[in-house]
């Protein structure tokens, strides 16, 4: 393909535009290769940065969602509670029990400021105000809620953020629900502990900074987040893969979003838990592409010195070049007055040199062909003028029929009168080609000669389209393969028969003409050096090549059912030069 450019563009395009892009491409790669790696070394550090903070609020979550897990478990095993459920009580006495497992429940919930209530979830639960710090709820009410299936088959789980009515008003909670048993082992409700969203998120805060930061339970989903939309949302923790975390040192890891964020995370000790940040992709580039704009103006202008330099450099290389080409454009107007600079001293100049030598020698040639056509012109006439006069040869074979006439041989009449009709023929005004249809005329005065002679021993037939009848040919072409079946396939034998056939092709005119004589001599099937070196073959085939080259030509065969055939290839029109010449002639 490149082989192919060079050879169908012009050099001063190629030469100025193949350096462009070159210098163009270079500076893309340098300037792509200078961002990728600062973006990498930027994700390396931020991500180790990220990942020692997120160990250090790993410790503080532990430690508040462990205090949770043990204000859960010390509310199921308040003696108060159990003693509530465990045996039917009158009416006095389970309100006295309702109202010791509040008021011990309470010391829970005032005890730790970060739990905002406590809904105990039993069957026919007692009456309780909806904004209480204690509330107890129907069991049956949960199994609507959306969170529910994630306590219905355990015996505790953490719930994601959601919203709940309170004694403070509409209220965003993370919860703890634990389900407690009677002393006989028989499930009685569901204690949830819900903590205030606010003091979670206020966790994964730092002083004056609000990233994007996740918390995911063992199930991989959201507890709670801080910092907008997560590119985690709807992640589990299988596609972010615990057995890649649990490879890592202290499970932690990261994972780069191209185009979106760039995402660390850590495990909770003990939980299964995730903590997970993520850093958008633009300010995670942020730098870089600002190094990256600075490099491509960088770039830009310097590019565009270059494309100057090249340009005027690519006008002094091609410059020449343009000069010696317009010389042999105008050439042989010019002739030996090229108008080159003789002032280059490089291979410029030898080309120039080379240039103008070329030029004397061709004129030294036109002067010497000139005088070899005059001596030639001079031989054509002086042979011209030895031929017979055609008008002379005409005169005495009329002469010689009227003799023949008058001594009554009318068989030697007709000869003469046939011979003169093919000698007109041949002559043809000094014509090269005739119509097909004069050379079939020449064919048939032949033949008449040969029936005068021989009788009825040989027949000939033509099949040719009248279309095909100004068809031009060269002259004498069909006769001497007419003559040869004749005098070589028919002798001996007391008969024979001649048929020939014009068709035109996609190659041009082909002409057959069989026999069914003796046919070729038998070996290898091909003529042998008495008739494939006759003149008149000879001149045949050399005449073809003169006027059509290649594209014309004849062969000899044997017929399968004995004779010969010869197939003639004639194109419709000959060479520009060989036209030419016969114009000219």
């Amino acid at each position: 393909m490149i082989d192919r450019l060079f050879k169908k563009f012009q050099i001063r395009h190629l030469y100025f535009w193949s350096m462009t892009i070159f210098v163009v491409l270079l500076f893309a790669v340098a300037i792509w290769t200078s961002y990728y790696f600062s973006v990498q070394g930027i994700i390396r550090s931020t991500s180790s940065h990220q990942e020692r903070i997120l160990a250090q609020l790993n410790e503080k979550l532990q430690a508040r969602f462990s205090l949770i897990e043990s204000v859960s478990l010390s509310a199921i095993r308040n003696s108060e509670l159990m003693n509530l459920f465990s045996t039917p009580k009158e009416s006095y006495e389970n309100l006295r029990a309702v109202q010791n497992v509040v008021a011990s429940l309470q010391t829970l919930t005032f005890s730790t400021p970060s739990i905002l209530n406590i809904d105990v979830y039993v069957r026919d639960a007692p009456h309780s105000g909806m904004n209480d710090p204690v509330r107890f709820l129907e069991i049956d009410d949960i199994e609507h809620e959306a969170w529910y299936p994630q306590i219905e088959r355990s015996d505790f789980a953490w719930i994601g953020e959601h919203r709940i009515a309170s004694y403070a008003g509409e209220a965003s909670v993370v919860s703890f629900a634990r389900k407690f048993y009677s002393s006989g082992g028989d499930y009685k409700g569901i204690v949830m502990i819900n903590m205030r969203a606010s003091e979670v998120r206020q966790l994964l805060l730092e002083e004056n900074i609000e990233p994007n930061r996740q918390l995911f339970d063992s199930g991989g989903r959201l507890i709670t987040q801080v910092g907008g939309n997560s590119a985690l949302s709807g992640v589990q923790t299988d596609q972010i893969g615990e057995g890649n975390a649990a490879s890592m040192p202290g499970g932690n890891g990261y994972r780069l979003i191209p185009g979106k964020a760039l995402v660390v995370w850590t495990y909770v000790k003990g939980s299964g838990w995730l903590l997970a940040e993520t850093t958008p992709w633009r300010e995670l580039v942020a730098g870089s592409a600002h190094m990256a704009e600075i490099l491509f103006a960088i770039g830009a202008a310097a590019v565009c010195l270059l494309v100057l330099y090249f340009f005027l450099l690519n006008r002094k290389f091609t410059h020449p070049i343009y000069l010696l080409l317009r010389a042999m454009n105008r050439f042989p107007a010019e002739k030996g007055n090229a108008k080159l600079p003789n002032d280059y001293q490089n291979e410029f100049g030898q080309l120039f040199h080379g240039y103008q030598k070329l030029l004397h020698r061709i004129a030294e040639l036109y002067d010497s062909l000139r005088v070899q056509y005059r001596k030639q012109k001079d031989a054509e006439i002086g042979a011209l003028q030895a031929m017979i006069n055609p008008h002379f040869l005409y005169n005495t074979l009329d002469q010689l029929n009227w003799m023949a006439i008058k001594d009554g041989n009318v068989r030697m009449s007709q000869v003469l009168e046939l011979t003169g009709r093919m000698l007109r023929i041949g002559l043809s005004n000094g014509k090269t080609l005739i119509p097909l249809s004069e050379e079939l005329e020449l064919i048939e005065c032949y033949m008449k000669i040969q029936q005068l002679r021989l009788g009825d021993r040989i027949r000939y037939a033509l099949d040719v389209p009248e279309a095909l009848m100004e068809s031009p040919v060269p002259k004498m072409t069909l006769q001497p393969f007419v003559e040869n079946c004749i005098r070589h396939g028919f002798h001996g034998r007391k008969s024979g028969v001649i048929a020939i056939r014009c068709r035109m092709e996609e190659d041009g005119l082909r002409i057959t003409i069989e026999d069914d004589g003796k046919g070729l001599p038998s070996a290898a099937d091909r003529l042998s050096s008495r008739t494939r070196g006759g003149y008149g073959l000879r001149n045949v085939r050399e005449r073809l090549s003169t006027f059509y080259g290649g594209q014309a030509g004849f062969e000899i065969r044997n017929r399968a059912e004995g004779g010969t055939l010869v197939t003639l290839r004639i194109p419709e029109s000959p060479d520009d030069e060989t036209t030419r010449e016969e114009g000219m002639s």
